[in-house]
């Protein structure tokens, strides 16, 4: 997957274009060095004013066929025949035909190369090589076929490598596109990245950075993805701190910054990240706190979890979900603090009237202060409601309390209902349960017929 739209990439394409066909329209009259004594024949520049009519009515159709008249007029090897075919190549970027315009650009640099001195000077040739790199990108980047695909790459990479060679300095703009073509190709596997080719683009990467005072956010993108691929986790931290401090307001650099200190098992760094971009106006709904109230509780933050979860559940900023109550009680068991978690539990259970395991929850916080009588109350109302999410321990529960209350019928119509579970009836404890009952009632039994 590319870090840029492709879209982009067919626009700069497009434009580039037009400098090259600005580029070829001049050739009417070229200025070469002393040592370049090439020129159109007088059948060429006799159809410049046509080629250039259609060009700017932008009938681009009829521009194409002017050059097919007059190609098939000059000698293959010909200068007419080398700008012959960078004029063909410039009007297929216009037509926004890609794929065709690669063609006649290869054939007019080989022309080109051929000679010597060559066709086109340096200047030309450098606008050929960096049009090729871009074409190969886009190319390799939607071909279906891998084996295609890696030989635009091979070749977009050998076309830059030249280009680098001939220009006095290279460009942010071209080090975008030579890091985007370097680290597609080092995915191109996705469950296998070529890591030499992720450090190339690394490198590529670090150059355009140092040549704007405000790089594009590509550059930041891409290395924070080859640093992802290497593994490197300290470093893509940075790199997305540096991308939350340019974009505050970007929710995703910030998911993905909380959820890389997560990863690398620093979970107050992540605690700060969405702390910072909910500041910001960032990952603030219902779903996104309770991320972070998860990560308080799992760092045993319990105090803070319960004053975050009543305040949420109150104002809305925490969805009012049964599991978000249970949590909270859960919390105030871990503080100590049951009276104030069956508050809480009591409270949930308005908002979910038929929910059996609230009932069971309350249960065990009365049993937690030994009350056995409240604790047998609300189990029996949680079986009554239902919805448990293990039944025949709810059930066990309260054989256990009607046992220790001596209600022994209560125990064994709990432990008969347990059995009748699929879970229950291979369960040791209900079996034992069941006898020890059945053999009290028989001993009460036998001494009532004794009386």
């Amino acid at each position: 997957m590319l870090p840029f739209p492709a879209s982009s990439l067919r626009t700069a394409l497009a434009l580039v274009g037009v400098t090259l066909l600005a580029a070829a329209l001049s050739a009417e009259t070229p200025v070469s060095a002393p040592v370049r004594e090439y020129s159109p024949s007088d059948a060429v520049s006799e159809m410049f004013p046509k080629f250039k009519l259609a060009v700017d009515a932008k009938n681009y159709d009829a521009a194409l066929a002017v050059i097919d008249a007059y190609q098939a007029k000059v000698a293959p090897a010909s200068y007419d025949f080398a700008l012959l075919l960078q004029y063909r190549s410039s009007i297929l970027l216009q037509k926004g035909d890609f794929a065709a315009a690669m063609q006649p650009m290869e054939q007019a640099l080989a022309l080109s190369d051929s000679k010597t001195p060559t066709y086109f000077d340096e200047r030309a040739t450098r606008e050929f090589l960096y049009l090729l790199t871009s074409l190969y990108l886009q190319e390799a980047v939607q071909s279906k076929a891998p084996a295609l695909a890696s030989n635009y790459f091979e070749k977009g990479d050998k076309s830059f490598g030249r280009w680098l060679k001939l220009s006095p300095k290279t460009t942010a703009d071209a080090q975008l596109v030579y890091s985007q073509l370097l680290y597609t190709w080092a995915v191109q596997n996705p469950a296998k990245p070529d890591p030499e080719l992720l450090k190339r683009a690394l490198e590529q990467i670090e150059t355009g950075l140092h040549l704007a005072t405000r790089p594009h956010d590509t550059f930041y993108v891409l290395k924070m993805v080859c640093l992802q691929q290497l593994n490197r986790k300290a470093e893509t931290a940075e790199v997305l701190e540096l991308m939350v401090k340019r974009k505050p307001d970007s929710s995703t650099y910030w998911q993905q910054l909380a959820g890389l200190y997560l990863g690398i098992d620093q979970p107050l760094r992540a605690i700060l990240a969405l702390e910072r971009a909910q500041a910001n106006g960032s990952l603030n709904t219902p779903k996104e706190n309770f991320n972070l109230i998860g990560i308080y509780y799992n760092i045993g933050q319990y105090e803070h979890v319960t004053d975050m979860l009543e305040t949420g559940l109150k104002n809305g900023q925490i969805q009012n979900e049964l599991k978000n109550w249970e949590l909270l009680a859960l919390c105030y068991q871990q503080l100590q603090q049951p009276l104030k978690g069956i508050e809480a539990l009591k409270h949930a259970s308005l908002s979910y009237p038929k929910s059996g395991q609230l009932e069971y929850m309350i249960a065990q916080a009365y049993y937690s202060l030994d009350k056995p009588e409240d604790a047998i109350r609300h189990l029996k109302t949680a079986v009554a409601k239902g919805g448990l999410a293990k039944p025949h321990q709810v059930y066990l529960f309260l054989a256990y309390l009607a046992f220790e209350l001596k209600q022994f019928d209560d125990v064994l119509d709990a432990v008969k209902k347990a059995a009748a579970i699929p879970e229950g009836a291979n369960d040791p404890q209900v079996k034992n349960m069941t006898k020890a009952i059945e053999d009290i009632l028989k001993n009460r039994e036998a001494k009532k017929s004794k009386m």
